[in-house]
């Protein structure tokens, strides 16, 4: 079985490496001390792992790479297993990889000379038993990327239909594409099949993220989606006017272990906040890579490098009902260009905020 997590280890140490000595110097030990498979050089530089930090590795990426190299090292070692065996030998056979670096070849005919075999007619897939899938089973299916899982919304003919689909984006991280007119897969796909558990728990939590609702039924073992959570439209106060100082409110993307959503630029760099504010930067590092990815993707061509700061404080709400609550709102400084910016989860409070600063 594959240790993902040692694996995880082994690469944060080796991009740590790279990005305090510039080398690859003593990588092989790195590897031998957390007892993973290795990456060659070549590897390392075409995943572009030398332009990345400690932080934006994240599990979900180094269980990517790992799948990546396992697929490829496994294609080497039957290279070198049958040498010279043409293709269509093994056209009816079967390869599967197990643990690190073991690659199983079955052969489901008798050795025949190259010519017979490509000239025998190949099984016909009308004998084989088609599975029976129903609505409301999430599926898994093979691609070039490793895969996907669809949730299946039923089966017409020798079709299988879905509307909903879990994808994986470039950092792992997983999503919810729906497709607005379904799509679907002949039942008989030798690259589709039922998800497993791990993967059903993964499609599931996307969901969740995504703000899809969704009920299980528990004792078939059945899954329905019932459409998208309708958010609370907020109430804009002061127009979209900000006063001096300020240069607009930029929405963020969702991101897990995030809950901002909206950031507010200062036109100065603000340097004195760890007088007023909790330096939260080491003891949340999750957050801050969450936020950072965040304020990559929303500032765009203005660029976000890297956090310098995060601070937080707890800003306790007005008591016009019974119980008192606590606002968190963030403040995050770039870590080249001092840019500084507020983050919380609704816009007005940040205009709010600002209004109020400018007052006092």
């Amino acid at each position: 079985m594959i240790d993902y997590n040692a694996f995880h280890k082994y690469l944060c140490e080796l991009v740590e490496l790279f990005q305090q000595t510039q080398s690859l110097k003593g990588m092989s030990a790195i590897a031998r001390k957390w007892h993973c498979m290795a990456l060659t050089k070549e590897q390392f530089f075409k995943m572009n792992l030398d332009k990345m930090t400690v932080l934006q590795v994240t599990p979900q990426y180094s269980r990517m790479v790992r799948d990546v190299i396992g697929k490829h090292d496994a294609k080497v070692i039957l290279r070198d297993t049958i040498g010279g065996l043409a293709t269509d030998f093994l056209r009816e056979g079967k390869l599967s990889q197990g643990g690190d670096r073991m690659v199983q070849i079955t052969i489901t005919q008798p050795a025949q000379t190259l010519s017979s075999v490509a000239d025998k007619p190949r099984q016909t897939t009308q004998t084989k038993k088609l599975p029976q899938y129903k609505a409301g089973q999430i599926l898994f299916r093979k691609g070039r990327d490793g895969g996907m899982m669809h949730l299946c919304t039923g089966v017409q003919g020798d079709r299988v239909h879905w509307y909903y689909e879990c994808l994986a984006d470039e950092k792992g991280v997983d999503f919810i594409n729906e497709n607005k007119s379904d799509s679907d897969s002949w039942v008989g796909n030798e690259d589709l099949r039922l998800a497993k558990g791990n993967e059903i728990a993964r499609f599931l939590g996307a969901l969740t993220r995504d703000g899809y609702l969704w009920e299980a039924d528990n004792v078939n073992g059945l899954f329905f989606v019932k459409g998208k959570k309708i958010e609370r439209k907020a109430v804009e106060v002061f127009a979209n006017d900000l006063p001096d100082g300020y240069e607009g409110i930029v929405p963020l993307p969702s991101m897990p272990n995030s809950p901002y959503r909206y950031a507010l630029r200062c036109v100065s760099p603000v340097d004195n906040a760890d007088i007023y504010m909790l330096d939260a930067t080491a003891r949340q590092p999750a957050l801050t890579n969450a936020i950072l990815r965040q304020m990559k993707a929303a500032m765009g061509d203005k660029g976000f490098d890297h956090i310098r700061e995060y601070f937080e404080y707890s800003m306790p709400t007005l008591g016009c009902s019974e119980d008192m609550k606590e606002h968190t709102i963030g403040f995050v400084k770039d870590e080249n260009n001092g840019n500084s910016y507020w983050v919380a989860k609704d816009r007005d409070v940040l205009r709010l905020l600002a209004w109020l600063a400018y007052i006092i």
